[in-house]
């Protein structure tokens, strides 16, 4: 097998040795692509598993198909760092856009935070939820320590 980062010159092979590789890179069994690549029909499961496992193991075909993988790779690499782009771009024209009481504009700020590594760690801060009176109540509680001109403010407040 290739060592990574090493250069290798691109492998000769058969038509057939090429077209195992291929089918073999595609997903089949080996003695399913030993057979679609031509090789003799008339031997036995055994000689054919056998063979295929043989071919399997031949430095070019190995090459050959680590080279197919890595540029593979490289392929879905670049289409994930496209896409991604994709998104924050339209994200970003979404942020500037928006009204400012849009709450899809909140979210996409908070996506797009999101592609900050190390913005946000951890568990979120979430306020609980408190229904109206408990509002109120908290709010007259807070009226009434600080007393002086918010006395009208509480009487105000004790009233709704």
């Amino acid at each position: 097998m290739a060592m990574a980062g090493t250069k290798l010159k691109p492998a000769r092979l058969t038509a057939r040795q090429e077209s195992f590789a291929r089918h073999v890179f595609g997903g089949m069994s080996l003695i399913d692509s030993y057979q679609a690549a031509g090789y003799s029909q008339r031997q036995t499961n055994a000689a054919r598993r056998t063979n295929a496992s043989l071919l399997m193991t031949n430095t070019n075909i190995l090459q050959t198909i680590e080279g197919w993988q890595a540029a593979k790779d490289r392929s879905a690499t670049a289409l994930s760092v496209s896409d991604k782009d994709l998104v924050l771009t339209e994200i970003r024209k979404h942020v500037k856009t928006a009204l400012p009481e849009d709450s899809n504009k909140i979210r996409a700020i908070e996506l797009l935070g999101r592609t900050v590594p190390g913005l946000f760690k951890g568990e979120e801060a979430t306020a609980p939820e408190r229904t109206a009176a408990e509002i109120r109540a908290e709010l007259a509680e807070y009226l009434a320590k600080i007393g002086g001109d918010n006395v009208i403010q509480l009487a105000k407040l004790r009233k709704a």
